[in-house]
């Protein structure tokens, strides 16, 4: 029986988050207000997406011993992550990052890397791995998701990968080695670039393994995804965001989600659309992530006005 249905892998982090009118020059100096300290991390937002949008999660990451380590684990288990997992590294900092946000909720991210800033290829045990249907993993530390990734082949099960630009810059050389073990890429324009000059060719379906799919986040415009020859557009959905951080995590979780409960990818790519929209409300990561009923009344009340995005299908070579 499946207990657990997506395994995250990777991140988990404190941030805190700074208001500011205009992002600051080197010599210069704005005014900015303290919002305070919340838990975030790519792989932890994704955890705490699937959760609160009804499936089970559990997360493997690393935190330090300190207070803000104790925030990031007490957030998690209010949202019902499973963190049994969970690497606890005595004598050390927890990973933080500085989060810098414009009036149009927009922001600028500073890492503050450490010790345990991720889980190590000795912390993945194989028991992490049982009663798991998917395994969603990011381009951190590419050793850690290779060693995930043939892990869950391994078992027969789904996979996919969160892929940003820096880690991609950072770590080029094993991309090609990842990328054929993944079922569902994610990553934004930025990222396709990245790769493209990483592969030296355009980043396909073909470079994953098997039916394979690659979605490319467009922010407030919404999502393409690529299957084959088929290029899918799903339009976003207009709101007023207050803090964009974590909305891309919390689409691959939706959308992790939609595929796992059997939606179709239209309304897979719309459920996720609408739950990014969402998050962008409340200022967090995590904080606006949205619960299903949420999602699906915001859907419902934009069908009624009229305002469903409509998809567009089209064949033929991948351009973005």
């Amino acid at each position: 029986m499946t207990d657990i249905d997506v395994l995250c892998i990777g991140d988990l982090d404190v941030d805190m988050f700074v208001s500011v009118s205009e992002i600051p020059g080197f010599d210069q100096k704005v005014a900015g207000r303290n919002h305070g300290q919340k838990a975030g991390g790519m792989s932890a937002n994704c955890a705490v997406a699937v959760s609160r949008l009804g499936l089970k999660s559990r997360l493997v990451a690393a935190v330090g011993s300190d207070p803000a380590g104790d925030v990031a684990i007490v957030s998690l288990t209010k949202d019902a992550v499973d963190l049994q997992y969970l690497a606890r590294r005595h004598d050390e900092q927890t990973f933080m990052c500085l989060v810098l946000l414009s009036p149009a909720g927009e922001k600028s991210l500073i890492k503050l890397e450490t010790p345990a800033y991720l889980p190590s290829v000795s912390d993945l045990v194989p028991d992490a791995f049982d009663g798991v249907r998917h395994l969603h993993v990011t381009f951190g530390s590419p050793e850690l998701s290779l060693a995930a990734l043939r892990m869950a082949s391994e078992r027969g099960l789904s996979t996919s990968l969160d892929l940003e630009p820096p880690d991609i810059v950072r770590n080029p050389h094993l991309l090609s080695a990842v990328l054929p073990l993944i079922d569902t890429l994610f990553l934004n324009k930025e990222a396709f670039e990245a790769a493209r000059n990483v592969l030296g060719e355009p980043l396909t379906p073909l470079h994953l393994r098997g039916d394979a799919e690659v979605i490319v986040t467009l922010g407030a415009g919404g999502c393409q995804r690529f299957s084959g020859k088929h290029v899918v557009e799903s339009p976003g959905f207009v709101v007023d965001p207050v803090d964009t951080t974590g909305a891309g995590d919390c689409f691959a979780g939706a959308y992790l989600v939609s595929r796992i409960s059997g939606m179709p990818i239209g309304d897979g790519l719309r459920f996720a659309n609408a739950a990014a929209a969402l998050s962008t409300r409340s200022i967090g990561a995590q904080e606006g992530m949205p619960r299903r009923r949420q999602v699906e009344d915001f859907l419902a009340s934009r069908l009624s006005t009229g305002g469903r995005p409509d998809l567009l299908k089209t064949e033929g070579a991948v351009h973005v």
